[in-house]
């Protein structure tokens, strides 16, 4: 005989003894499937407990994100609202140097000026020549936008003259 047959061989004498073998053997390769299967069931919850692992990872994450992107936003608008009332304040703050009422108190009180009595006024009696009064086209119809543009440039070169 060979030796398949001889670890195969089973003492029929004994029929308790074969059936209790036999039954042994069954229930091994059945805990051995069992065991097999469990550890796919528990291969495939660790997998499942993973996937919503990450999920939840993942959806805490994002609302992490957007709650970061409320928080910026709300600040920008904060910094809106400070940089609008800096702005009424500068605004305000420009009218009122632009006032010539509040000029006029300043000049006279931080200043010391006041308005020119008779004797500070200073009159100039300028002689004008033929040629200027020829410049400046006293005539209806010559010509009217020369006549403006040298009372204009008359007009500067005076005040430049007199460091006005």
């Amino acid at each position: 005989m060979s030796a398949i047959r001889e670890k195969t061989y089973i003492d029929y004498s004994d029929v308790e003894r074969y059936y209790r073998i036999k039954e042994e053997a069954m229930l091994k390769s059945k805990q051995k499937q069992c065991k097999k299967e469990s550890a796919v069931i528990q291969f495939k919850y660790f997998v499942y407990v993973a996937v919503i692992f990450m999920l939840a990872l993942g959806i805490i994450f994002n609302y992490a994100i957007i709650t970061q992107r409320k928080m910026e936003i709300n600040d920008l608008k904060k910094q809106i609202t400070i940089l609008s009332k800096q702005k009424e304040d500068v605004v305000i703050a420009l009218e009122s140097i632009k006032n010539s009422n509040i000029i006029e108190e300043n000049a006279v009180n931080f200043l010391g000026m006041g308005y020119a009595r008779n004797d500070q006024n200073l009159l100039i009696y300028v002689n004008y020549s033929g040629i200027l009064e020829e410049n400046f086209a006293y005539e209806n119809d010559v010509n009217n936008s020369a006549f403006l543009e040298n009372i204009v440039e008359k007009t500067f070169a005076l005040l430049k003259n007199e460091g006005i």
